[in-house]
């Protein structure tokens, strides 16, 4: 009797609503600000990396290229092909550095 017992318990325990976690973007986000989503028109994004003056750079693999986001809002493809990048950085001297297949 305890086996079924425990067994319905666990069944209705799963599928109770889940409780929602604080995320962390309460520490970053004014109260009241919502996210805008700028762009979408990327298959898979990954390595971020930002050169001195600010630009954000990071690669869309799936298309071969490498994009940049500048200071001013402004999305462009910086590199394509690119030999389909993946993480990136900059070094010292602002070069940028990127693994690729």
């Amino acid at each position: 009797m305890k086996i079924p017992s425990l067994m319905l318990l666990v069944m209705l325990l799963s599928f109770t609503p889940a409780v929602s976690q604080d995320d962390g973007l309460s520490e970053i986000l004014k109260p009241g600000a919502s996210l805008v989503k700028l762009a979408g028109e990327f298959s898979f994004t990954e390595g971020p990396a930002a050169d001195k003056a600010g630009n954000v750079y990071f690669t869309d693999q799936p298309n071969d290229r490498i994009m940049k986001w500048s200071t001013k809002g402004v999305l462009s493809t910086f590199m394509q092909p690119s030999g389909r990048s993946n993480g990136m950085f900059f070094d010292s001297k602002d070069n940028l550095w990127s693994c690729a297949d």
